[in-house]
């Protein structure tokens, strides 16, 4: 599955760039990425749905083809490919901070994910010895899962352990199988993949776990994950396994609901714009059911800014810890009376 949070992350890129005049298209300009998109969707797996947008981008080319501003035109008609496929991975993005620049190199892409030290946002260890995951996105490559096995190392010691993933927007790939690989003994059952091929042909592909050679680091300690609606992609199928595995507790809220996946990279529409057109379809074998346009629900349901604090003080109540001297005692006392002040002021420096 091709990684989505990076092209994302690089739109956000471009659009914060400042945009010269000759960055502006022109009307024959905007219409050439209009017409590069419809022809884009012949690739998508449903075809009768591919015709009725592609019929809604013709008949509204004129209007789009007056829209010079490229990340205006991207909104504009991603607007068109949502309104009327409801299918949110359907999505047209800016991919480069110059409309001179066709699309960011292998060697662009890869600073970017180190840059963006492919999708950690935090590994830490919080008061009484809860373990605490925080990524941005599922890095693709090998070093997706290079990074698991370094955070996992880190907190495979504590006796519970959090994967915060609410603001996480997908990818897929090395990350998400490597650390579903390090939480339990019998590989977690992930979820099944239906793709159509250019031929019309259809493939099924069975997700699998990656384990690592020296065993999972964490295979049954209480694991708890949290979820917000901007939960996407990659990172629902994540949470969807747990849920479907009855591996640990989903806290949150109800995730966006996109289940529609790609194999292949978002096709290039010209000027720095590219469309991630899905050609695959996720359902999950354990309940025959996906997420796409329901979203994932979960098993305990709070706020997003509530989730942190409500995973923190079931861990405490679950943890079992194999060694106690009077000074982890009386943290752990502290942070199960006042949870929330205990992570607050974990926080300080």
């Amino acid at each position: 599955m091709r990684s989505i949070a990076a092209t994302a992350v690089a739109a956000l890129l471009a659009f914060a760039a400042p945009v010269q005049a000759s960055e502006t298209l022109t009307p024959a300009q905007a219409g050439q990425v209009v017409d590069a998109l419809v022809g884009s969707l012949s690739s998508y797996f449903d075809p009768a749905k591919a015709a009725r947008v592609q019929a809604a981008l013709r008949a509204d080319r004129d209007r789009l083809s007056q829209i010079s501003d490229r990340a205006a035109l991207a909104e504009a008609l991603s607007a068109v490919t949502l309104g009327v496929s409801g299918d949110q991975h359907l999505k047209v993005s800016v991919a480069t901070a110059s409309a001179q620049a066709p699309a960011l190199s292998d060697a662009e892409q890869a600073l970017l994910d180190q840059r963006l030290a492919y999708g950690l946002m935090s590994v830490r260890r919080l008061p009484a010895n809860i373990g605490y995951l925080k990524l941005r996105y599922f890095e693709q490559t090998p070093a997706g899962a290079a990074l698991i096995d370094s955070a996992m190392g880190m907190l495979q010691h504590t006796d519970a352990l959090i994967i915060d993933l609410r603001e996480n927007t997908g990818g897929g790939g090395a990350a998400d199988e490597r650390l579903l690989g390090h939480l339990a003994r019998d590989p977690i059952v992930m979820a099944q993949l239906r793709w159509r091929r250019p031929d019309g042909r259809e493939e099924i592909e069975q997700r699998k776990v990656s384990t690592p050679e020296t065993g999972p680091l964490y295979p049954d300690k209480p694991l708890f994950v949290l979820t917000a609606k901007r939960t996407f992609s990659a990172a629902e199928e994540f949470a969807y396994d747990i849920q479907a595995n009855r591996r640990g507790l989903l806290i949150g809220t109800r995730t966006r609901g996109g289940g529609n996946p790609s194999d292949r990279p978002a096709p290039p529409l010209g000027f720095g714009l590219t469309v991630f057109v899905p050609n695959g379809q996720a359902a999950h074998p354990l309940t025959g059911k996906g997420w796409e346009g329901v979203g994932v629900q979960p098993d305990v349901e709070t706020s997003p800014e509530g989730a942190l604090t409500e995973a923190y003080r079931r861990a405490l109540a679950v943890a079992k810890p194999k060694v106690s001297t009077p000074r982890s005692e009386k943290e752990r006392a502290d942070a199960m009376a006042d949870p929330a002040g205990a992570l607050s002021a974990d926080q300080k420096l």
